[in-house]
């Protein structure tokens, strides 16, 4: 079976809506908090005292001991979707990630964090168009929809294992559902007698741990510029999904027919990256490249015409700030930000390759006098996919606002006197 076709979308509280989302675990989310992926998510190097970095558990070791950051961020997103004869259009908004940072000891932090992986959104249809003695008596339209997603909580810590030098290590728990109905509905044209329409449901249980590792080190560092390389190793692994095919009970008579009840096969890949963060006192510049072998471990659908095949990323991206130490011109303390990001999507559907692109854009607004405290808005303009042999191409808009608090305290010190 190829893809469906498209048809209209409305608002939802799903955090995604593609068709694309149909097989596999959806549509993966772009990593990082709103700062970074407004750099083309160039994250794998980035290091900083007052931003929290979960692209890399190495950077947790940079927090101050008197320390604590706060991070929460909000997303939209509007999807443009077009065959050679369809156009969609959909829009969610979303509460995208929470994260708080804290310092265990010296020269060892922790962070714990609350993100998206993985989102389901897709609501289809198809219309039989074949020529056998069913068409010339009935017509029979395909309805298909699908939503849920799976998403991850870390809890992590960093250590700077001697100067300049940084390791980091965190546990990774994968939770989500994913819904997926079908039904058939058939009008009969001509002759007589009775025709049944079949509605079914998949739903498939996420409930995983893994982890993942990284090592920052500064290359240079000095007063006027720090080049800190990073790389990071994400463990994968199968998912054991549970997942459940029944039918419905309005379709035999009042009993619920249970197809299958089993553990899905699907695994995550082993992702490696590596990545460099530039920073000087006005700008800062950084590019990850990263790698996931999703075509070793997984198995073409022959049946559903879907394969998969490894991935590789490339971001770039930067940050520019006129003015940072200017008192009397708030908008020479934004910081003004740009980038890029290319990738190939990890699955082959009816023997297409796709491919995604985006440019990205952002501002962070310092809230106060330092740039400890910031309000970060991002835009990111995309495109996925073509319309060659009844493909769908996805633009995609997606805006981004993060909130991240810096504070100083003494919660950590010890005191001198009762």
């Amino acid at each position: 079976m190829g893809l469906p076709s498209v048809v209209k979308g409305q608002g939802s509280s799903i955090n995604a809506f593609s068709p694309y989302t149909f097989y596999g675990i959806g549509d993966l989310s772009i990593q990082g908090p709103a700062n970074i992926r407004s750099m083309g998510g160039a994250g794998i190097g980035y290091r900083s005292s007052f931003n929290i970095n979960y692209m890399n558990p190495a950077s947790y070791s940079s927090i101050g001991q008197k320390s604590a950051i706060f991070n929460f961020g909000l997303e939209g997103q509007n999807f443009y979707a077009k065959t050679a004869s369809a156009k969609n259009l959909h829009n969610t908004f979303n509460v995208r990630d929470v994260a708080l940072s804290l310092p265990l000891a010296r020269r060892l932090g922790t962070t714990v964090s609350i993100t998206p992986f993985s989102s389901v959104g897709y609501r289809v249809q198809g219309i039989d168009q074949s020529q056998d003695v069913g068409a010339t008596i009935c017509q029979v339209k395909y309805v298909y929809e699908g939503s849920g997603g799976v998403t991850q909580f870390k809890w992590g810590v960093g250590y700077e294992l001697f100067r300049n030098v940084s390791i980091g290590a965190e546990a990774v728990y994968y939770h989500g559902n994913i819904e997926r109905a079908y039904g058939t509905s058939i009008t009969q044209v001509t002759g007589s007698g009775t025709l049944s329409s079949v509605s079914g449901q998949k739903d498939e249980e996420i409930n995983r741990v893994m982890a993942n590792f990284g090592i920052q080190a500064n290359l240079i560092y000095n007063p006027k510029t720090i080049l800190t390389v990073g790389a990071v190793y994400n463990m994968g692994g199968r998912m054991n999904g549970k997942v459940t095919n029944y039918l419905p009970s309005n379709n035999y008579n009042g009993d619920t027919v249970l197809y299958k009840h089993y553990t899905s096969n699907f695994r995550l890949p082993d992702t490696y990256g590596v990545g460099f963060f530039l920073h000087r006192a006005k700008f800062s510049i950084g590019a990850d490249y990263a790698f996931s072998n999703w075509g070793e471990v997984n198995s073409a659908d022959k049946t559903e015409e879907v394969d998969f095949r490894n991935t590789h990323t490339i971001r770039f991206g930067g940050q520019f700030t006129p003015n940072p130490g200017d008192v009397r011109n708030l908008l020479k303390r934004w910081t003004y930000r740009a980038g890029f990001r290319y990738s190939n999507y990890y699955m082959v559907l009816k023997g297409q390759k796709i491919n995604e692109g985006a440019l990205t854009f952002g501002i962070g607004i310092p809230l106060g006098m330092t740039a400890r405290n910031s309000l970060d808005l991002g835009l990111e303009l995309g495109r996925r996919g073509n319309i060659n042999n009844g493909m769908i191409r996805e633009n995609f808009v997606k805006f981004s606002v993060g909130l991240s608090l810096f504070g100083e305290d003494y919660w950590f010190v010890k005191p001198k006197y009762d």
